[in-house]
C-alpha cells in the first residue's frame, strides 16, 4: 500500500471510530456516537476530520473498514459508507476482520484472544499472534458458549473484547490469563490503518459483510 490518504472507520459496535491518515501518520482521529445512530453521525464526523486536516473527501485514495463480525446494523452501516465512497471516488476498500482489528489494539504483542459478545448466549472469538500492533490469526473465528470459550483459551494469553464482560463470572477461574483494560475492547480506526497497510485492496463491488449469524428477521420469496 502506498503512502496515500486513507479513511479508516469502524461502526461494528455501539460507538464509531474514525481516522484520516497519510501513509503511517494519523492526521486526525475521533470516536463516539450513540447506539444505532451511526448513519446520521458518521458523515458530519468525517467532514470534521477533513476540516481539521485541511483536506476534502475527493482526495481520499482508499477506505479501511471493519467488515464484521459485529452487530448486523453496525456492519451494514460501515460497509455502506465505505462502498459509497469507493464507488463515488473510484478508490479501493481495505476490509478488516473485526476480531483482527481488536487484537491489533494489544500492541505489546504475544498471544492475544479477541472475543466479542455474540448475544444469544454465545461468544465469537479467535487467537492471534500480535507484533507491533499487527495481528496474525492462528485459527478461524469460532462461535462458542461462554463455558467452552473460557475453557478453550490458550494458557498465558491476553484477552480483550466485549466477551470479557459477558464472561466476567467465568474468566477469574483462569488465573493464567491477562484480561486487557476495557478501553481496548473496541476497534480503533488507527489500528485499522496499520492493518490496511498489511492487507489487500478490494474493489468496492466485491466487499462482503461477515455477520456473526444471519439477521433475526429475513424475507423469503416464494
Amino acid at each position: 500500500m502506498k503512502s496515500d490518504l486513507l479513511l479508516s472507520l469502524d461502526t461494528t459496535g455501539e460507538t464509531y471510530s474514525l481516522a484520516l491518515s497519510s501513509g503511517h501518520k494519523i492526521l486526525a482521529e475521533c470516536s463516539g456516537g450513540q447506539p444505532r445512530q451511526h448513519l446520521v453521525q458518521i458523515f458530519p464526523a468525517v467532514q470534521l476530520l477533513c476540516q481539521q486536516s485541511s483536506l476534502t473527501l475527493s482526495q481520499l485514495t482508499g477506505v479501511a473498514v471493519t467488515g464484521g463480525p459485529g452487530s448486523f446494523t453496525g456492519v451494514r452501516t460501515g460497509l455502506l459508507i465505505a462502498k459509497t465512497l469507493g464507488q463515488a471516488l473510484s478508490i479501493p476498500i481495505y476490509p478488516i476482520d473485526t476480531l483482527e482489528a481488536l487484537a491489533g489494539n494489544a500492541i505489546t504483542g504475544g498471544s492475544v484472544v479477541a472475543a466479542l459478545d455474540a448475544r444469544k448466549g454465545e461468544v465469537i472469538w479467535s487467537v492471534f499472534q500480535v507484533k507491533q500492533g499487527v495481528a496474525v490469526p492462528l485459527q478461524p473465528n469460532q462461535l462458542s458458549r461462554p463455558e467452552a470459550f473460557v475453557e478453550g483459551l490458550p494458557r498465558g494469553c491476553m484477552v480483550l473484547g466485549s466477551a470479557c464482560l459477558a464472561c466476567a463470572e467465568l474468566l477469574p477461574s483462569r488465573t493464567d490469563l491477562t484480561v486487557l483494560p476495557a478501553d481496548l475492547w473496541r476497534p480503533r480506526a488507527a489500528t485499522l490503518m496499520r492493518l490496511a497497510h498489511q492487507g489487500r485492496a478490494v474493489p468496492w463491488a466485491q466487499v462482503r459483510p461477515d455477520y456473526v449469524r444471519p439477521a433475526d428477521v429475513q424475507v423469503h420469496h416464494s
